[in-house]
């Protein structure tokens, strides 16, 4: 296995922090697109698992390492970003190839949906974990309720509340380690926690999926999209859709060698 590595490169907003896994070149690389408000982190444990095929985790502009946007954008805006960071990369040689596959989870499916959907000639296969499905009302509702930005207390107790934010949507299964670890992730994208919510509560995702004519494998963890997941995957007629019963939050480092054995059958060479 090549050594994984992490990297930054120039970006419409400022530089995106990504880490990537060099492959053997044979199969197309693939693109990883995280959760808001995590970080490529999330990917970490299939990195050994997809040993060969050359991967790509950025950090989504405003989280992790990655610069931010000075205001709100939209699920275009992050996709074309991701589209131009590709490019970048078969530039330098990094990511070689036109044509590549792309993988994302909660936010990072949306945005994975619209770059398949704004290239469908450099996007191959598609492979979505957990969709946020809403219809225009529950997505207004939704964009109603999000605070502007995270409210700090001066005694602390909002890390409180956080981690029992993160305690009712975690897998049982996870580590304390990995719960402390999945707060700090939210912690780093600061008073723009919540822009990536906003992003996918303002886009037409159901219009977004009947635009694909990609290959889709759809993952369905019984995490909080569920059933929104399970909407979308009717949108889907030529998707194959994979429940993952009893699993949460986590998924990538509890379940990593049933992930990585679906997306290696699917994603073939």
């Amino acid at each position: 296995m090549s050594q994984p590595y992490r990297a930054y490169a120039e970006g419409r907003w400022g530089q995106i922090h990504l880490r990537l896994a060099p492959g053997d070149g044979q199969a197309p690389p693939l693109l990883m697109l995280h959760q808001t408000p995590k970080s490529g982190w999330i990917w970490e444990p299939l990195f050994a698992a997809l040993d060969g095929r050359t991967l790509v985790a950025p950090d989504t502009p405003g989280y992790g390492a990655s610069d931010a946007p000075s205001s709100e954008v939209e699920i275009e805006d992050y996709a074309a970003e991701m589209l131009a960071l590709m490019d970048r990369l078969d530039g330098h040689g990094i990511a070689p190839g036109r044509s590549f596959d792309i993988i994302g989870y909660h936010t990072g499916s949306v945005i994975a949906a619209a770059l398949a959907a704004m290239a469908p000639d450099r996007v191959r296969r598609i492979a979505l974990v957990s969709l946020p499905l809403y219809s225009s009302a529950e997505r207004a509702a939704k964009r109603a309720s999000l605070p502007d930005a995270p409210a700090i207390q001066p005694d602390g107790s909002h890390l409180g509340t956080m981690w029992r934010v993160i305690e009712g949507f975690t897998d049982p299964r996870a580590s304390l380690d990995w719960r402390q670890r999945s707060l700090v992730e939210n912690l780093r994208s600061g008073a723009g926690m919540y822009r990536g919510y906003g992003a996918v509560y303002r886009h037409d995702l159901e219009a977004t999926l009947g635009r694909l004519g990609q290959e889709v494998l759809l993952l369905n963890p019984e995490d909080d999209l569920w059933e929104p997941t399970h909407r979308a995957a009717t949108l889907l007629p030529k998707a194959r859709m994979v429940e993952l019963r009893g699993v949460g939050h986590g998924l990538f480092a509890l379940e990593t060698e049933r992930v990585a054995a679906l997306l290696t059958d699917f994603l073939g060479a």
